[in-house]
């Protein structure tokens, strides 16, 4: 990370503290910003609600963009080589691993070609299949995210670097430029990296914003070390993904506009039958097949929790972007918006970051006029 300047600096204010909230604060805070995180659920919360959805997350880099985003392509693209790099910190909670994609369709669209994410990562192969219901495999190597680990880990960079926190619940976007810093500065810049949150948070209220409901079962299996994902036409995605503590998380579900956070017995019996089918390997070394066949799914597995998240989706994708606003007596600020990466914020974080810094930077050289006036 580039080292922050000792000069006075623009005041930010970033609302929201998850994986992107926490990379976009730490971007801005090394790149001569004055950074201030105001958030209601960081890192360290234990009963967070299920909004506060980057805990949960499965957390590897598998590109789903389409073929044409050529926004989203490159928003993968640099979130892949940062994490990238960030592996080589023993501390981050990141790791490179195999990974091993199934699909029972051909995600390109073309016979014989791969898709477009081949070349940016290392060591792409197309593979025979073990699954005649999924007749396309590849293999590459991947980021996988400890969430705990590296949730603490931005933290703790960005206040290292000298990013400070505020937990509290702000209801309108103009809250943000109140008790922030100890000198009597006035705030040129407020981050909204609210996720589903920004539907109902005043100045933004985007109902593009939506749930979409996801539930996993961890486990501990410390032999596996591969991360394996099975991807449907139909939309469904089936997936294994090993941490660095030797615990595994089993998923998933897609269920848009979903928000129950009660955790359903009838998707865990189904994402831990799946697995069992899809992947023998999860379960325990030495274990018979006659075990294997056992109906009594929760006794093959050491669970150590059954997980319920909010992916925070969004209607036409990502928001990056940045307006000009006024709060207050009349006050010019920046109002800048990332949010809406549904369950692409690991692997997009980086990428959006930087696109939203180099927006700021252009607009900090805009003279606002008279159509920038809209108070808040």
């Amino acid at each position: 990370m580039p080292t922050p300047e000792r000069r006075e600096r623009p005041l930010v204010v970033v609302i929201g503290a998850g994986v992107v909230g926490l990379t976009t604060a730490l971007l801005l805070q090394c790149n001569n910003y004055d950074v201030t995180i105001i958030a209601s659920e960081f890192p360290k919360d234990e009963k967070a609600h299920p909004d506060y959805a980057s805990p949960k997350a499965g957390a590897h880099w598998r590109s789903m963009c389409d073929e044409d985003d050529v926004r989203a392509k490159e928003y993968d693209t640099l979130s892949y080589r940062t994490l990238q790099e960030l592996a080589k910190d023993p501390y981050s909670g990141v790791k490179i691993r195999n990974a091993i994609d199934y699909y029972d369709y051909n995600p390109t669209g073309h016979e014989g070609r791969s898709p477009w994410w081949s070349s940016v990562v290392e060591d792409f192969q197309v593979i025979p299949s073990t699954n005649p219901d999924f007749p396309i495999a590849y293999s590459y190597k991947t980021p996988v995210v400890t969430p705990s680990i590296y949730l603490q880990f931005l933290l703790r960079q960005f206040q290292e670097a000298g990013g400070r926190v505020q937990q509290r619940t702000l209801s309108h976007v103009s809250e943000a430029s109140l008790w922030v810093g100890t000198k009597p500065r006035p705030v040129n810049i407020i981050v909204n990296c609210t996720g589903f949150r920004a539907r109902y948070l005043g100045g933004a209220q985007d109902t593009r914003c939506y749930q979409t409901r996801g539930q996993t079962a961890v486990i501990r299996a410390s032999w596996v070390n591969e991360t394996v994902t099975w991807i449907s036409k139909t939309g469904s995605i089936m997936y294994v993904i090993p941490r660095s503590n030797g615990e595994v998380v089993l998923g998933g579900s897609h269920e848009a506009y979903q928000n129950n956070y009660l955790v359903s017995g009838a998707k865990t019996t189904h994402i831990l039958k799946t697995i069992i089918q899809r992947y023998p390997k999860i379960l325990t070394p030495g274990t018979t097949a006659a075990y294997a066949a056992n109906p009594d799914l929760l006794s093959k597995f050491d669970i150590v929790d059954l997980k319920v998240g909010f992916r925070p989706s969004r209607i036409g994708g990502v928001r990056v972007e940045v307006e000009h606003g006024r709060i207050g007596c009349g006050q010019h600020v920046l109002i800048a918006h990332n949010y809406g990466h549904g369950g692409a914020g690991y692997q997009a974080s980086w990428g959006s970051a930087y696109d939203l810094l180099r927006q700021i930077e252009k607009s900090q050289k805009e003279v606002p006029g008279d159509h920038y006036q809209a108070r808040l």
